[in-house]
């Protein structure tokens, strides 16, 4: 024992233990605690990140629905707009006839097999509509006629449907015929004299003698010319005023 603490002392006296602790600090304990420190410093980091992450999405979220929001708005004034625009168009078909009352429609579906036959509006019986009354445009272009009427909503026969008949006036009242349509949605004048001159931009509107449409709505201008097809009659192909991918609103003409 007495040797063990000699020799001890000896070593603490020649700095052995200074030197041990020295060693331990530098090359144990600094080493470790630089781990520990670096370690803490990245999850902070990494912690900072996913939570700015985080806010950037809700952010981007938010802005998202303020865009759709307004997208929205936007529409709705969109669509006010041009209701605006039909009803200045009805005030001014009105003052043309004070007996007839002109119902602002949209439409809600077209026929799904024949476009160019039929389409539904959402007016119907509670709204005064009656079979066969006049579906047309601003400017007086026809469209058509009623042809079935429910509660809610009624069902309006084109006039480019094969099943539709609509006897027609040239505009300086020379030419008369019948224009019908045809499962291609090409309107045709037929029943037009053999001696009656007929020429391309020729602009035709219903004569009012079928009893469905009144005298004066535009319903298109020739387009071709077909010749004699009978020892009496000559034929020619029609173009409407009207685009069945711009319908949207109509007017439905009720007489009162």
């Amino acid at each position: 024992m007495v040797l063990v603490f000699w020799a001890l002392f000896f070593l603490d006296k020649a700095g052995f233990f200074d030197y041990g602790a020295w060693l331990a600090r530098n090359f144990i304990i600094s080493p470790v605690t630089r781990i520990f420190v670096y370690v803490g410093e990245e999850s902070l980091f990494v912690f900072k990140n996913v939570f700015g992450v985080r806010g950037l999405i809700r952010e981007n979220m938010f802005l998202k629905g303020e865009l759709e929001f307004f997208r929205g708005e936007y529409f709705k004034l969109s669509r006010v707009s041009e209701e605006n625009d039909f009803l200045r168009q009805a005030l001014s078909l009105e003052k043309e006839d004070e007996r007839k009352k002109l119902i602002l429609a949209g439409i809600l579906s077209f026929d799904p097999f024949q476009a160019n036959d039929s389409f539904v509006i959402n007016k119907g019986r509670r709204n005064r509509i009656k079979e066969n009354d006049s579906v047309i445009l601003s400017g007086n272009i026809v469209v058509g006629r009623v042809k079935e009427v429910g509660e809610k909503d009624s069902r309006v026969l084109l006039i480019t449907s094969s099943q539709s008949k609509v006897t027609a006036v040239s505009e300086d009242d020379l030419a008369k015929g019948v224009v019908t349509g045809s499962a291609s949605g090409a309107l045709v004048l037929d029943l037009v004299l053999k001696d009656v001159e007929l020429r391309r931009g020729q602009i035709f509107m219903t004569s009012g003698l079928d009893g469905v449409f009144r005298r004066g709505l535009l319903i298109g201008e020739i387009s071709e010319i077909a010749g004699s097809v009978s020892a009496t009659f000559q034929k020619a192909s029609v173009r409407p005023f009207f685009n069945l991918r711009d319908l949207k609103q109509v007017f439905i003409v009720i007489s009162e």
